[in-house]
């Protein structure tokens, strides 16, 4: 009964062209799982097939579902646009001014600060 109500779910707005299909197989899938006995034995696969799908999907490739519980276990993560932590120097790559300073005035003032620190550091 469950295999039917799931199938009809899935099938039905195919059968009636609804422009997007795939939330109603997404729903299906929801439906057989959760009417099903073995429901517990199969979530965890079809949560880390899911998992997998939405991180590939975003961008991210994974090789598995024990780098997902490994992912689950870090509490800080720490991103590096300007290549001080992993570089160890410091790099501007662009800048821009606001309405009331001209780049001139900004690029005094980045020079003044990178030979200051230039200073300090044979100090």
């Amino acid at each position: 009964m469950v295999v039917l109500i799931s199938a009809s779910i899935a099938v039905v707005p195919a059968a009636l062209s609804v422009p997007d299909t795939e939330p109603w197989f997404h729903l299906a899938l929801v439906v057989l799982l959760s009417g099903c006995p073995c429901a517990l034995i199969l979530s965890t696969p079809v949560a880390i097939f899911c998992a997998l799908t939405k991180a590939a999907i975003s961008g991210l490739l994974l090789k598995g579902g024990d780098y997902l519980e490994t992912l689950s276990s870090i509490k800080t993560v720490a991103f590096d646009k300007t290549g001080t932590i992993t570089r160890g120097e410091f790099s501007v790559t662009d800048f821009s001014a606001k309405d009331d300073i001209n780049n001139e005035t900004l690029l005094y003032w980045y020079v003044f600060i990178y030979l200051s620190n230039i200073i300090m550091f044979l100090l």
